[in-house]
């Protein structure tokens, strides 16, 4: 009994150190333009080189990014005003040379193949200008976007991941707000 009993523990505690050694992303870099009529955001996530080299060498990552678009009040929290959530899967098959990006944005499910880690990281890691609101719908006042990238750890089986509460469920998690600036 004690000894199961002391297996577990070992387990328990290679699994927790292994999820602190994790490797994710490290920055965002961020670019809003505003024109007549739109806010368009683009951003550009910058990964560890340990990321790169897990990609590189068969290990697949799920990325989560929120783009979401806030009104800065003085006294009370800042207002929710909308949000968009982009989901990249990143698959690498080192065997047959290939590494697939699936990207689910808006209900739309995209699949792209590439011969080359880098091209695929290339592709994963940037989000293409995406119109965040109509400006001309929006109260004037002061705004800021936040963006928010998530790196997420292959699921633990359902048993595990109950008795395991305390391990997270993601690498690493990275807010990046922008300066304030004023709308319309």
């Amino acid at each position: 009994m004690i000894k199961s009993i002391l297996n577990i523990l070992i387990i328990v505690t290679f699994l927790f150190l292994s999820v602190l050694n994790a490797h994710a992303i490290e920055d965002i870099n961020m670019e809003i333009q505003k024109n007549s009529s739109s806010l368009i955001v683009k951003a550009r996530i910058i990964p560890s080189q340990e990321f790169v080299e897990d990609f590189k060498n068969g290990l697949s990552k799920n990325i989560l990014i929120m783009i979401e678009l806030y009104r800065k009040w003085s006294i009370i929290p800042d207002e929710f005003i909308v949000g968009i959530q982009i989901q990249r899967v990143l698959i690498s098959d080192p065997i047959k040379d290939e590494f697939i990006v699936k990207t689910v944005q808006s209900d739309v499910l995209t699949e792209k193949r590439f011969k080359n880690y880098q091209e695929a990281l290339d592709w994963a890691l940037n989000i293409e200008p995406v119109k965040l609101v109509n400006i001309n719908r929006v109260e004037r006042g002061k705004y800021y976007i936040k963006i928010t990238v998530e790196s997420n750890i292959k699921r633990l089986p359902s048993v595990l991941e109950h008795i395991l509460f305390f391990i997270p469920t993601y690498e690493k998690k990275i807010t990046k707000e922008s300066e304030h600036f004023r709308l319309p």
